[in-house]
C-alpha cells in the first residue's frame, strides 16, 4: 500500500476495525508497514469465533434466515438452527454475542459490538416475553457457590506468610500456591505444544492431543487445590483462568473427534492432513457435564442457508 493514499487509509481502518493492538504496536514502535515487512505476532490455539472460522455457543439463529425444522433430525436444540429468540443458546435465557457465539468469520471488532446488540435486543424481547415468571432463589445452592468462589482469597489468607522467597505482592515460589497468572503460563504452553501452536508450526496429531488433555487434567486438579488469590482482582483472573481451562479442553477434544484437517493454514493434524468433506462437512456440537466431568459430542450437519452458486 502507498504511503498517503486513500488506500493506505482504508488498510488501517480495516485493522483498527480487526486487531486495534496492532496498529497500537506499530506505532509505539515508529513502524510503517507500507515502508518495510512486519513482524508475524503469533499465538497459541484458543477459541475465536470471529476469524475464519464458525466456532462458539450453538445458539438460535434469526428468525428471518434459519430453517424452522431441519427434517431427519432429533427436535432437539443441539441439532436444530432455531428456537424462538436470536442468539439465545440451548440454555433459556442465555444469550451470547461476538466471539463467544461464532457463527459468522472476520466479524472482529465492529462485528462484535454488532453481535453484541443483536443478542441485547433479544435478552430483552425475552424478558418482556417471561415478566410474569418468578423466580425462587435457592439460598442454600447459592451459599454452596459463594463459599466456592471465595475458596482462592480464603487459601491465600491461611497461608499467607507460607512462601519460598519474594514479596508476597510479587506472587511468590510457594508450594501450596498457584496464582491466575502461573496458571496462565502453564496452559497457554499446553496449547502451544500439544494443541498445534506457533511452536509446532501449527501441527498436532492424536498422541500430542492425548498428552495435552492429560497435562490440562494435571492442571485442573492444581487449581482445586492450590488456586489462590490475594484480591478481588485477581480473584476474577483465577476463575477467568478455570474459564479459560474448560475452553482449552473443548478445543482439543474437538480436534480429537474431527479425524481430519478442516482449516489447513490454522492447525493440521499430521495423521489426519487432508481435507475430507465427504464425512466432515459437518458441524461438531459439544456438551460438557460438570457434575461427571465427561464430554459428550456429536456431528450436526450443516445447512447452506444461502446456496452456493
Amino acid at each position: 500500500v502507498k504511503k498517503g493514499t486513500e488506500s493506505e487509509a482504508i488498510a488501517y481502518e480495516d485493522f483498527l476495525d480487526m486487531t486495534i493492538s496492532q496498529v497500537v504496536i506499530w506505532a509505539g514502535q515508529n513502524h510503517e508497514p507500507s515502508e518495510r515487512p512486519y513482524e508475524i505476532i503469533t499465538t497459541e490455539p484458543y477459541i475465536m469465533g470471529s476469524h475464519a472460522t464458525e466456532c462458539g455457543a450453538w445458539a438460535s439463529g434469526p428468525e428471518d434466515l434459519s430453517p424452522k425444522k431441519i427434517e431427519g433430525l432429533p427436535d432437539d436444540r443441539r441439532y436444530q438452527y432455531y428456537w424462538g429468540y436470536n442468539r439465545m443458546t440451548t440454555l433459556d435465557g442465555l444469550f451470547c454475542a461476538g466471539d463467544a457465539c461464532g457463527a459468522n468469520p472476520h466479524k472482529f471488532s465492529s462485528g462484535s459490538f454488532t453481535e453484541g446488540r443483536l443478542a441485547a435486543k433479544s435478552a430483552v424481547l425475552y424478558l418482556m416475553d417471561h415478566s410474569d415468571e418468578k423466580v425462587e432463589v435457592d439460598k442454600a445452592q447459592v451459599d454452596s457457590l459463594v463459599s466456592r468462589l471465595v475458596e482462592p482469597l480464603e487459601r491465600w489468607e491461611r497461608g499467607r506468610y507460607d512462601v519460598v522467597t519474594g514479596p508476597s505482592y510479587m506472587h511468590p515460589v510457594d508450594p501450596n500456591k498457584m496464582y491466575w497468572k502461573q496458571g496462565l503460563f502453564r496452559l497457554q504452553k499446553i496449547m502451544d505444544e500439544y494443541a498445534g501452536g506457533w511452536s509446532t508450526m501449527y501441527v498436532t496429531n492424536e498422541w500430542m492431543l492425548n498428552r495435552g488433555l492429560e497435562l490440562l487434567q494435571f492442571l485442573k486438579e492444581d487449581f482445586v487445590k492450590y488456586a489462590a488469590a490475594q484480591d478481588w482482582h485477581e480473584l476474577m483472573r483465577i476463575w477467568e483462568l478455570w474459564h479459560r481451562i474448560l475452553a482449552a479442553e473443548a478445543v482439543i477434544r474437538h480436534m480429537l473427534f474431527r479425524k481430519e484437517t478442516r482449516w489447513p493454514g490454522y492447525y493440521v493434524r499430521a495423521d489426519y492432513p487432508a481435507l475430507d468433506d465427504d464425512n466432515w462437512h459437518v458441524f461438531v456440537n459439544s456438551r460438557y457435564d460438570a457434575k461427571t466431568g465427561q464430554w459428550e459430542l456429536w456431528k450436526v450437519p450443516v445447512i447452506h442457508i444461502i446456496a452456493f452458486p
